[in-house]
């Protein structure tokens, strides 16, 4: 067992062997902090994208309340209608043969 430990081809094995799973660790911490990186830019598009639609929904807020909507009539030139009358239907049928 000592000769075995004190071999070169046992050396060389044991060599190969650090340096295989070596390039393995760092080729793993590289992907590891270049898919931080894409995670964080990634964040960041996120939070930039939910303040525009933040931006967006009071946009919309703004345009659906009745004083916005009663000034953008009031630049139409409309007038209001007077005297409506409403049509009233007699009986259950809409048309007769």
């Amino acid at each position: 067992m000592k000769a075995l430990l004190l071999s070169n081809t046992f050396r060389v094995f044991l060599f190969v062997f650090i340096l295989v799973f070596g390039v393995l660790y760092v080729v793993n911490l590289s992907t590891m902090s270049t898919k931080g990186y894409d995670m964080t830019a990634l964040q960041k598009q996120i939070t930039g994208l939910e303040r525009e639609n933040q931006k967006l929904e009071i946009k919309i807020a703004k345009y659906s309340s009745m004083q916005s909507i009663q000034e953008r009539l009031d630049g139409m030139e409309m007038v209001s209608a007077d005297n409506v009358e409403y049509a009233t239907i007699m009986g259950t049928a809409v048309a007769r043969r």
